[in-house]
């Protein structure tokens, strides 16, 4: 998908009209049909917004990765010192022996969670 059809899929996900998307970004209604039918693009700054309303990264709102964490789940605090992005961006380090054996005891610590439910 590109910019223009996640913005739209976003909008009525979220249950925004275009009017009110527009308002939010201080924009006119013009503005939101002409990024939804792709004839322009927004700037930065407005991107920025977009991405802050419907919680997503820009990578994800302008396409370029199918991949929707949202911006807040990579804050969240895993123990004193850490986030689940600073945990993400560990395990992007780490060589391919070491992530199968992470994958391996993240099945077994999801499959004993599951018992314990």
């Amino acid at each position: 998908m590109n910019f223009s059809e996640i913005l739209k899929m976003l909008r009525e996900k979220h249950g925004y009209t275009q009017q009110r998307l527009a308002d939010a970004l201080h924009v006119t209604k013009n503005s939101i049909s002409h990024y939804e039918r792709n004839i322009s693009m927004p700037d930065l700054d407005i991107l920025c917004a977009i991405a802050d309303i419907f919680d997503v990264s820009l990578d994800y709102l302008v396409g370029r990765s199918d991949f929707n964490l949202p911006n807040h789940s990579l804050k969240k605090k895993i123990g004193k010192n850490s986030s689940v992005g600073k945990l993400l961006e560990s395990i992007i380090r780490l060589d391919n022996n070491h992530c199968a054996d992470l994958v391996k005891m993240l099945y077994y610590i999801e499959a004993d969670n599951n018992n314990t439910k």
